[in-house]
């Protein structure tokens, strides 16, 4: 997310405090929260981690997003950016220039897809983003599906992208379970997404609203939204009846969900 759509973003969450629908409970719905990067929030917890995915376990927490890149030795790791810099301090180690090995060693921390999926695959959905365009070396794609293979697209998993054709290398996976990311760039994506028919579609609750929202249900697409970080923009989203809710604010989001939501 760049600085503009993370102020707009900011803004627009505490915007949803002067919207009727930031005060109504949550009640009986069903509600799909997603994790982003996990509970990252926490002092001292970095993002995309075991530390950061184990307390949203903990929590009852619905979904993972988490973000894929791949080793020089085409092992699928989970980190968001290029290099290690923004996360662990280390700009010196690029993720696509080490082995598996290599980063392992300097950085213990950075999963492998495979500890994921073992760990959390089956008990909490997992919402994959793909972060390199993998449409000219499949054998990268191709080693997430082997270890995705225990698991089932929809009911456990999807795959995004914010590039709708870097999917298209995911050949085996169900149309359904392949999800566009959006930010600026919203209409331009929905009609990609609709080219490619891929299921769903996900991006700023701001700016997918509630016009978008109905001409994509009608169209059979899922919707995710985020990113929802106070109780007002939660509530809101709920009654706009979204898919998949997504959040940096893991736990007090949950925290809401626990004391209003069906078991209430």
């Amino acid at each position: 997310m760049t600085r503009l759509t993370r102020a707009l973003n900011g803004l627009a969450n505490h915007a949803c405090l002067l919207s009727p629908a930031g005060y109504g409970r949550v009640g009986g719905r069903h509600v799909c929260l997603v994790a982003h990067r996990g509970a990252h929030r926490l002092n001292g917890v970095i993002e995309n981690t075991v530390a950061a995915f184990d307390p949203c376990l903990e929590a009852g927490i619905w979904g993972l997003e988490l973000d894929i890149r791949w080793t020089r030795d085409g092992e699928p790791v989970v980190h968001h950016d290029p290099a290690c810099g923004r996360t662990f301090g280390r700009p010196d180690i690029v993720i696509d220039r080490v082995s598996w090995e290599e980063l392992q060693q300097s950085l213990p921390a950075v999963p492998h897809f495979s500890e994921v999926v073992e760990r959390y695959g089956g008990r909490m959905h997992l919402m994959i983003e793909i972060k390199e365009d993998v449409a000219r070396r499949t054998a990268l794609a191709e080693r997430v599906m082997e270890l995705l293979q225990p698991l089932q697209p929809e009911r456990d998993y999807h795959l995004m992208s914010l590039v709708p054709d870097d999917l298209e290398a995911f050949r085996d996976v169900p149309r359904a379970a392949l999800v566009d990311v959006a930010w600026l760039n919203t209409a331009r994506i929905i009609e990609r997404n609709r080219k490619l028919g891929h299921g769903g579609v996900g991006g700023s609750f701001v700016l997918l609203g509630n016009r978008r929202l109905r001409q994509l249900r009608k169209e059979g697409r899922k919707i995710g939204t985020g990113f929802v970080d106070t109780p007002a923009a939660l509530r809101r989203e709920i009654h706009r009846g979204v898919d998949w809710i997504f959040t940096d604010n893991a736990l007090a989001m949950q925290g809401v969900l626990d004391r209003e939501g069906p078991g209430a």
